[in-house]
């Protein structure tokens, strides 16, 4: 995979809905590709409106900066390395450092994308979702 394809993307949207709906988890699924455009889109019935907007600012998040949102998080608190970073995205394009997102890599390691999830009961939860689904290609 060198470009993320929408059958890509709903092969990692399918891959991240099964896993929350494993644990009960009402979700929202971003696939976004590298260079920030919504590929792919899922809400489960019932997932807020809140997950809706924070699975793709994690998402794009993620696919900015090349490493989950979850690694932002120590970096982006006051006086470290990226604080501000929520302000850094600018209008429309929020940036956050909440867990929940991760990177889609190549086999070749290049970056093609990211997958945010919005709506676990936990941001902690939201990552587990986003791993489980951005390792869809080696199952």
């Amino acid at each position: 995979m060198t470009q993320l394809t929408l059958e890509d993307a709903r092969r990692i949207s399918d891959a991240a809905l099964t896993a929350a709906d494993q644990h009960g988890w009402l979700i929202s699924v971003a696939i976004i590709d590298r260079h920030g455009n919504l590929v792919h889109f899922a809400r489960q019935d019932g997932s807020t409106l809140a997950s809706v907007v924070s699975s793709q600012s994690k998402a794009w998040t993620a696919a900015a900066v090349g490493v989950s949102t979850q690694d932002l998080q120590a970096a982006a608190q006051p006086g470290q390395a990226v604080y501000g970073l929520a302000h850094a995205g600018g209008p429309g394009r929020p940036m956050t450092a909440v867990p929940g997102a991760v990177p889609i890599r190549s086999a070749d390691g290049d970056l093609v994308g990211a997958v945010g999830i919005g709506g676990a009961p936990a941001p902690s939860d939201d990552q587990l979702v986003a791993e489980a689904a951005a390792h869809w290609q080696s199952q």
